[in-house]
């Protein structure tokens, strides 16, 4: 899998209009290319016009997949907001079109609302990163311990609930 900026990532580019004055860009992605990778600085928030886009969160080295995103959904908006890294790697699992939304586009919106809807994006965004934290810490740990039950049974090891050899029981 390249990453976008990468010149291995085949995608074409289209210019379309949303509101006068206002340029979103059309990309095409072919199957397993990354969008963007978790780490990368933030730019711009993604809708996806057709295809399908995977939300994969690194878990101590191994790719966990959190969600699917599906025409209409968009992603890439929390970092775009909060100016903070990517949470997450994005990566097309089937041919798929995102319309891309400027970071500058997004903030321009967001200080036109109101301050209460401002502080309310501000405590959605916390509460979702915290649950997306506490998934990927739960599913690590379910990892590890399906991965040392596996390790115990392959290795002969053998939990029982009888005593220790050598201990009397009565």
């Amino acid at each position: 899998m390249s990453d976008h900026n990468t010149p291995g990532n085949q995608h074409d580019e289209a210019t379309i209009r949303a509101k006068r004055g206002e340029l979103l860009i059309r990309l095409a992605y072919d199957k397993d290319k990354t969008i963007f990778r978790e780490g990368d600085a933030s730019t711009d928030a993604y809708v996806v016009q057709s295809g399908k886009v995977g939300v994969f969160k690194d878990a101590e080295g191994k790719m966990l997949r959190l969600a699917v995103m599906e025409k209409g959904a968009m992603f890439g908006e929390m970092a775009a907001i909060t100016g903070e890294p990517r949470g997450a790697t994005m990566i097309a699992l089937e041919p798929t079109v995102v319309v891309r939304i400027s970071k500058a586009m997004m903030r321009q919106k967001i200080q036109a609302c109101d301050p209460f809807v401002k502080a309310l994006l501000d405590i959605l965004i916390t509460n979702l990163t915290r649950v997306n934290e506490r998934y990927v810490a739960k599913n690590a740990m379910v990892d590890k311990l399906v991965t040392e039950l596996k390790a115990g049974a392959l290795g002969g090891e053998k939990i029982s609930d009888s005593a220790t050899p050598g201990e009397n029981p009565g």
